[in-house]
């Protein structure tokens, strides 16, 4: 058995942030000629805007868990003791988003069925682990820590 579980929720910034990132990147590599350190300064900023993420960790061992911030492998986050878990539940949720068309008043409307996985304690909290548009690749991903602690995952969608 594994003494801790690991449920990386996804990248800590989005998708415009890490392509910003990555642009900053190469433009630190253009300028690797001349200024050498600030093309290690903006790689480096670049990198861990990128690589930044968060997640849930949980320690079986200690009953401890900690909802984290990762850049690269450095880990941020206060540890908090738990008794047991009472179970693991997936929740669906409907998000839309209205967008608009430049210098027009035309709009569309984007509709999407989200399912979102969560684990409640036994003292009544509960912490979001997951997000998924796929009901099925969910379920795969939260079937370790579903075998680490013994407890079933109820689908509530």
């Amino acid at each position: 058995m594994k003494s801790k579980i690991g449920v990386k929720f996804g990248p800590l910034l989005p998708w415009t942030f890490r392509l910003l990132a990555a642009c900053v990147i190469i433009f630190g590599l253009k300028v690797w000629q001349t200024s050498p350190w600030i093309a290690i300064i903006m790689g480096a900023i670049g990198l861990f805007a990128i690589v930044a993420s968060e997640g849930t960790e949980i320690n079986l061992v200690q009953k401890t868990y900690r909802e984290y911030t990762s850049f690269g492998l450095f880990k941020t986050g206060k540890f908090h003791p738990y008794d047991s878990v009472e179970k693991i539940f997936i929740n669906s949720s409907r998000e839309s988003q209205k967008m608009y068309t430049a210098h027009t008043l035309h709009s569309s409307t984007f509709k999407s069925i989200y399912y979102n996985a969560y684990l409640k304690f036994a003292n009544g909290e509960k912490i979001h682990l997951k997000k998924e548009t796929d009901k099925e690749v969910l379920i795969q991903k939260l079937k370790p820590l579903s075998k680490a602690v013994e407890i079933e995952i109820v689908d509530n969608s």
